[in-house]
């Protein structure tokens, strides 16, 4: 192969003379140049024009033309020269000064010499001379200068080339630079800012080339930037400038992450540990900046950095409320670009609904953000993708469980997720009523009941606008029923108070209502009674909101905010009379949406019932068709607004003999809600005679029709007593004589339900009539309940028939004395204990069901206080859940009781829990040693009935005993010692046994405790009807002392002696003497001694004062991980062998007989009876009804 002869340049002119004939010579200079081949040049010929372009004359020319050509000749010379410059270093700083100077003109592309600026910078790009920059010496200002103006004249416009070479230099001198300068990172750094990022966009692109392209160069000093700022911002309390310089670089990180990701891989550590800030400012935009991170769709930021994404979670407990807010704001975007995260974000989103702020800024993000999740997922959940049901379809249930908290402010956030955002005022009427009935479908029970809340919240609010509105009206001056000023603002002052007491303010809401009534603006109040107008389309309405709101702004804007929140409220944009219509006619077409539909018109025809009034034809004339499949539920709508508002109910003879239709051809539920609705008919009572007489000579146990008959005559008893009477007398002479015996499980119920429905509606109309109707129905109930179920002779009633005889017999007593003194009174105290002992029925469906019963009129105040002593009786329920319910409730009935101190409500349960107890079939005392006790013996208790009896009074102080109230207690239970039973026929020498109980149990408990036990100061009475004073000698011989008796006296009768000084020697005998065997009392301390040395390491480590500490068993009963442990502890005792018992031991617990009608139903026979709830829910959800 031939090596070519080197290439000479044959330019040999001087480069002098005026500007016209050098540039001449240097066009033909670079002419030459740019011809030359790198590889064979003899770069000895181009020493001469090598020195002559250096020359001062020459390159720092004032001529534009001479200075390009200069510039790209030397651009030649430096790619021929390649890789070594033949200039010296300050030769190069001249010449880069030069370069730097004339790329400046590219950004004119009709500059004269555009082209040969083109070829300048093409040629240090292609050639990358430009790196020779980065060797210089004391060359920074050079480099901050090429790159500042690179990115000042880059532009959108520029030919694509053109914008690839800068690119090419400024990577080049990044890429190449031993040692940035802080200046140019500053400058790269800036084109992310918002400002810069869209006021030139190719700059952008050439920080993110830089970013993306020089990723491991530039991450360190992007960290030390970032790293700066943040140390400054540590160090201590920021300046404005701080703080402002702190933003900035936030927002750039933010902006880096979304472009230039791999810069952070430091930086984001670094935001980890802002988080844990003391500055709530510098902690707040650390959250809001990792929020907007992690929620970038195209990286997976959480996976990557999982201790950060950690560290950020926790975020949502952060002491700070603004905090919350801002992680609260991130989840929106968040879960909408990474829905695998949706589920972990959630939840911690749905704890947010109740916050401890006391301002209410964080609910209100939370319902926000619920809110638009769920409606930016609604079309996915509405077209029945799984995956988004899952993940946002419980959001409008836990948005609407807001509403418990109580709180009007919390209650105006809900109300505005609901009207604007789940249930937008837009679209069809047919899209707004379809998304109505697939939300309200996914509700929760509580998140329906929150909806119709809302519903009447607003349905009240239009009742209180529509009275204000008419009051100022009747104030006109023209108006001829206007009041005196002093009634007038008497009534005003009501009206305002009722409609502000639910508005987020009451205070700022009176006064803006106030201030509004000074104006009485006309044309504003037309606006809003057209907001409420149920006949206007959602558009118009829509449009009286709107003009409203702007009137308001106008005419008074200081109470513009009050009234945003009413208009909103009274509007009618979610239901009125075209949603109605829909419904109506899902529940008539709709096989899918049909139910949801039927539930959801229930509802609002009674609250919406002057708009639910005009579509009643519409109603009815569904049930026309024989084959009509919503027939049931549109009854029960019917039904349901014919309880509220009879007199709206339609009475054309078409819709009578629509409904009779029902009664003689429908199902047991079709005929009950027909019957009510022809019952609430005006003058409708010749018809329920008729009815109620042709069913009167029909009766008969095997009828097939029976169930049918008997609901319908139910419903005559509530609801048109005047027809049922007619045939009262044969009609109860049945059920009793015949129904009763015959064993049918439903009928026997519904039998009873109408004696006791029938007693109820007497008591109100007829007292007299009334009191000889219950007692022949308590007696019944009692036998039931006394009999276990039982009322054939023969004695053959099956096990479940019995069980739900029991339960309902039972619940049956409580409601008839549920509000009502004088059938309470007809209680008696023995029958009372009956019904006590059914909260231990074998059953558990039966224990549950009674239980249920109390404890929902209990917290109603609806029942008398006593009936929290049966609660009590639940100590030895098996079922771990359902006890724990039930010692919640005494909990909390504990602290509502303790409000009135003064009635010893909590504290005269005791006392009834000891009458209870002491009358207990279970408690009987025994001869001694199981055999025939001696003439001058007593017998007494066993051990193990004590120790079932400890069990009661433990569940007591457990539940209602605190530091507060325990000497009253202790002093209670000293005074039944100071009595005797009211009935003569009770064992009142058990009650002195309890009371000697009681009292130990007490003292146990207040050392435990550190509670101090002292002399009570007042008086107390107990319940009359329980005890009566202690005679003289009346007691000695039942009592039965005997000094050959091992019995023990302890401390606790000291104050006993004191209460009790004055009743006689045998009343100081009796108050004095403990009646606990010494057996019990030993192995009870043997017990205490060995649970101390057995003490966990934990415990000693704590030392005496967490001994001492003070504690409400009532506050521990909450501990769950206690409740645990006490139940393992039961568990294990009942496994133990009996074996291993002992004479200094307590016995352990036996397959207790006290429990024992608990225990058995997990034997066998009585599992299928179990479902007597089941049966007896008509009963609990209808009480009106049924």
């Amino acid at each position: 192969m031939v090596t070519p002869s080197p290439e000479k340049l044959h330019f040999r002119q001087k480069l002098t003379g005026n500007a016209s004939e050098l540039l001449k010579k240097l066009k033909e200079l670079h002419t030459e140049l740019k011809a030359m081949d790198q590889e064979i040049v003899d770069t000895s010929s181009l020493s001469s024009v090598t020195k002559q372009l250096i020359d001062s004359s020459v390159i720092n020319h004032k001529d534009k033309g001479v200075r390009i050509y200069v510039a790209c000749c030397i651009a030649d010379l430096l790619r021929l020269y390649a890789p070594d410059a033949p200039y010296t270093n300050n030769n190069l700083k001249t010449v880069f000064g030069l370069f730097i100077d004339e790329l400046r003109h590219i950004v004119n592309p009709a500059a004269l010499y555009f082209n040969m600026y083109y070829y300048l910078l093409e040629s240090l790009s292609a050639v990358k001379s430009i790196i020779l920059i980065t060797d210089l010496k004391n060359a920074d200002g050079l480099m901050i200068d090429l790159v500042r103006n690179i990115f000042d004249d880059i532009r959108p416009q520029q030919a694509k080339n053109v914008q690839v070479c800068m690119t090419d230099l400024v990577r080049y001198v990044v890429e190449e630079a031993n040692q940035l300068p802080q200046e140019i990172v500053d400058i790269i750094l800036a084109q992310f800012l918002h400002k810069q990022k869209f006021d030139n966009p190719a700059a952008y692109r050439l920080a993110c080339e830089l970013g993306n392209n020089c990723t491991a160069k530039l991450q360190r000093y992007v960290f030390q930037y970032f790293s700066d700022i943040v140390s400054a911002a540590g160090a201590g309390e920021l300046s404005n400038k701080a703080l402002a310089d702190f933003k900035t670089v936030h927002q750039l990180v933010i902006e880096l992450n979304k472009s230039a990701p791999g810069l952070l891989l430091n930086v984001i550590p670094q935001l980890e540990e802002e988080l844990k800030f003391s500055d709530v400012t510098l902690r707040t935009l650390a959250t809001k900046a990792l929020g907007e991170m992690f929620a970038e769709k195209t990286i997976p930021l959480a996976t990557q950095y999982d201790s950060t994404w950690r560290a950020w979670l926790q975020r949502r407990n952060d002491k700070a409320p603004q905090v919350r807010v801002v992680w609260i704001e991130s989840l929106t975007n968040l879960i909408k670009s990474h829905k695998n995260l949706a589920k972990e974000l959630s939840d911690g989103l749905g704890e947010k609904l109740v916050d401890p702020d006391e301002k209410k800024v964080v609910s209100k993000e939370a319902i926000n953000a619920l809110s638009v999740l769920y409606s930016q997922a609604h079309a996915d959940i509405e077209s029945g993708k799984q995956a988004s049901i899952f993940q946002f379809g419980w959001m409008p249930s836990a948005i609407l469980h807001a509403v418990y908290i109580n709180d009007n402010e919390v209650f105006s956030f809900v109300d505005n997720a609901v009207f604007t955002t789940l249930f937008p005022p837009n679209g069809s009427v047919i899209s707004r009523t379809q998304r109505l009935v697939t939300i309200f479908s996914s509700l929760d029970d509580r998140g329906r009941t929150g909806f119709l809340s809302v519903l009447r919240r607003g349905a009240d609010a239009r009742v209180y606008m529509a009275a204000y509105l008419q009051l100022l009206k009747s104030q006109e001056t023209s108006s001829s029923i206007a009041l005196d000023p002093e009634e007038y603002e008497k009534k005003l002052g009501a009206i305002i108070k009722a409609t502000c007491d639910r508005l987020p303010d009451p205070s700022k809401s009176s006064i803006a209502l106030h201030k509004y009534a000074q104006v009485n603006d006309a044309k504003l109040q037309q606006l809003m009674f057209d907001c409420m107008d149920s006949s206007l389309s959602l558009k118009e309405i829509k449009r009286a909101s709107k003009e409203a709101l702007s009137h308001i702004e106008s005419i008074a804007p200081q109470i513009l905010e009050v009234f945003s929140v009413l208009i909103q409220r009274i509007s009618l944009t979610l239901v009125n009379s075209e949603v109605l219509s829909e419904l109506i006619k899902n529940v008539g077409e709709s096989e899918e949406h049909r139910e949801a539909s039927g539930d959801l018109l229930r509802s609002i025809s009674l609250i919406f019932p002057a708009i639910f009034e005009k579509h009643l034809t519409e109603v009815t004339s569904l049930l026309r068709d024989p084959g009509f499949a919503g027939a049931s539920n549109s009854l029960h709508t019917l039904a349901d607004f014919a309880k509220q508002f009879p007199r709206s109910m339609p009475v054309g003879a078409k819709a009578k003999e629509t409904l009779r239709f029902f009664l003689d051809s429908g199902t047991v539920v079709q005929a009950k809600h027909a019957t009510i609705v022809l019952a609430n008919v005006s003058d409708n009572v010749e018809m329920c005679r008729d009815i109620a007489a042709s069913i009167q000579n029909r009766l008969d146990v095997t009828s097939t029709r029976l169930l049918l008959d008997l609901t319908i005559l139910l419903q005559l008893v509530l609801y048109s007593p005047q027809a049922f009477e007619s045939v009262a007398s044969s009609v109860i002479a049945f059920i009793i004589k015949k129904l009763l015996m015959s064993n049918t499980a439903e009928q026997e119920i519904m039998g009873l339900k109408i004696l006791v429905n029938r007693a109820i509606v007497l008591l109100e109309s007829d007292s007299a009539s009334a009191h000889d109707a219950v007692r022949p129905v308590f007696k019944l109930l009692w036998t039931i309940i006394k009999q276990g179920g039982e009322l054939v002779e023969d004695k053959n009633t099956n096990e479940v028939l019995k069980s739900h005889l029991r339960l309902n017999a039972a619940r049956f007593v409580v409601k008839l004395t549920r509000n009502r003194p004088v059938y309470e009174k007809m209680v008696s105290v023995s029958d009372y204990g009956g019904l006590a002992l059914v909260i231990q029925d074998p059953v558990f469906g039966v224990r549950q069901g009674l239980a249920a019963r109390v404890m929902k009129y209990l917290r109603s105040k609806e029942l008398h206080i006593r009936y929290l002593a049966v609660l009590v009786l639940a100590a030895h329920e098996p079922e771990l859940g359902w006890r724990l319910d039930i010692r919640s409730f005494l909990v909390q009935q504990s602290k509502i009781q303790a409000n009135d101190s003064k009635l010893m409500l909590n504290e005269l349960t005791l006392a009834r829990v000891m009458h209870l107890l002491a009358n207990h079939p279970d408690f009987v005392p025994k001869s001694l040693a199981g055999k025939a006790a001696p003439g001058d013996q007593v017998p007494v208790h066993s051990v193990e009935d004590l120790n079932l009896a400890v069990k009661y009074i433990e569940f007591y102080l457990d539940t209602m005993a605190n530091s507060e109230n325990i000497s009253l207690i202790y002093y209670i239970v000293s005074l039944l010692k100071t009595v005797r039973f009211a009935n003569p026929g009770e064992p009142t020498r058990n009650l002195y046994v309890a009371s000697d109980l009681g009292q130990y149990l007490i003292q146990e408990r207040s050392r435990s405790h550190n509670w101090t036990l002292t002399s009570y100061p007042g008086q107390v009475k107990l319940p009359g009807e329980l005890f009566v004073p202690l005679g003289q000698d009346e007691l000695s011989a039942e009592v039965g002392f005997s000094e050959s008796l091992e019995l023990v006296g302890v401390d606790c009768m000291n104050e006993a002696k004191v209460i009790n000084s004055n009743s006689g020697d045998l009343g100081m005998q009796i108050a004095t003497q403990s009646f606990l065997p010494l057996e019990w009392v030993r192995a009870r301390e043997s017990r205490a001694e060995r649970k101390v040395k057995t003490g966990t390491g934990m415990e000693k480590k704590m030392g005496q004062a967490a001994k001492r500490r003070s504690r409400s068993p009532s506050s521990a009963l909450e501990d769950d991980e206690g409740i645990a442990d006490s139940d393992e502890e039961i568990a294990s005792r009942a496994k133990r062998s009996k074996k291993s018992k002992s004479v200094g031991r307590v016995p352990e617990e036996p397959k207790r007989r006290m429990a024992s009608r608990a225990a058995k139903a997990k034997a066998a026979a009585y599992r299928d009876a179990e479902t007597s709830e089941e049966a007896t829910d008509d009963d609990e959800s209808g009480e009106d009804s049924m």
